[in-house]
């Protein structure tokens, strides 16, 4: 049993390293970082999102949300102001340059993922979907359920923000990206 658990675990890291690396090469063309993406994502569909609801959708510490977030207003991508209702917490919003590149990269993004995608057949997405679907929430549930006191309010947090991300947000670009084609230069190169 040890055996089938760590085969299981190995491909699954597989799954997620080839998955990662074909988007940051993708990404890196735009000069971003997976991470400095999905903050632009996540503040893209949730205007005046905090730093503590971001961190819980990036899945990640607060000093790197901060970090994260400071390096792209250096940029001017994002704009942080006080919270009207609480002068002790921030609203986090997309400038004008930040909107820009976000929907400029996202149509070539959803282009990025059909391509990956599109590898496989119908049967194979709805049949991995139902799968992925389980996995993600018995790893959830086992890895943020109740073992420690922040995990269950920080995971509720997240799983609202994320349900009402699902499905994106985004939507109205998703047509848009059809006729994108993305660059896959540097997926070769090994960068």
């Amino acid at each position: 049993m040890y055996t089938e658990k760590m085969e299981f675990y190995r491909s699954l890291k597989a799954i997620f390293l080839h998955i990662d690396n074909a988007e940051k090469a993708f990404l890196n063309q735009f000069k971003l970082s997976v991470p400095r993406f999905y903050t632009l994502y996540h503040i893209y569909n949730h205007p005046g999102i905090n730093y503590i609801d971001l961190t819980d959708l990036l899945l990640c510490t607060k000093s790197n949300t901060t970090r994260i977030v400071r390096s792209l207003q250096k940029e001017g991508l994002i704009d942080r102001k006080n919270h009207p209702d609480d002068g002790r917490s921030f609203q986090l919003f997309l400038t004008d340059a930040g909107k820009d590149l976000f929907e400029r990269i996202y149509p070539q993004y959803l282009a990025h993922i059909n391509w990956l995608m599109s590898h496989f057949t119908d049967a194979e997405l709805n049949r991995y979907s139902l799968m992925g679907y389980s996995i993600e929430n018995t790893l959830a549930e086992a890895i943020l359920g109740g073992h420690s006191a922040q995990a269950e309010p920080r995971y509720a947090v997240t799983q609202t923000l994320q349900e009402q991300s699902f499905p994106l947000n985004c939507a109205a670009e998703m047509s848009d990206y059809q006729g994108e084609t993305p660059n896959y230069s540097n997926l070769f190169k090994g960068e």
